[in-house]
């Protein structure tokens, strides 16, 4: 994770290095994420993710779109939606992942 006053060095060795820092598969167009900002399934794993995760993905995928959604409804499940031209796969987020294992999740995922 990345300190406040972090050196512009740091940063880029933060993004290009670790879980989801890699190229992902050329007709993945978009990735969202989803989930509850407070409530019965407020996911630390989903926010672990949004913290460290995305930000590799994205460094790493400039092309790929990338959306965050944030549901004031506490009984949103934490998802990540993979998409892939006109097909989509949902991956719902257990309690228990860390970021390791979501970024995994997004780079197994199929059509």
């Amino acid at each position: 994770m990345l300190k406040k006053g972090a050196t512009t060095a740091s940063i880029l060795q933060f993004l290009r290095t670790g879980p989801g820092a890699a190229k992902l598969p050329p007709n993945v167009t978009k990735i969202s994420l989803t989930y509850a900002f407070k409530g019965v399934n407020e996911s630390q794993a989903a926010k672990k993710f949004l913290r460290e995760g995305m930000p590799r993905l994205q460094y790493n995928n400039p092309n790929v779109e990338f959306a965050i959604i944030r549901s004031t409804d506490p009984q949103t499940a934490p998802v990540v939606t993979v998409h892939f031209g006109n097909q989509t796969k949902a991956i719902e987020i257990p309690p228990k992942y860390q970021n390791e294992d979501v970024c995994k999740l997004v780079f197994e995922a199929k059509p």
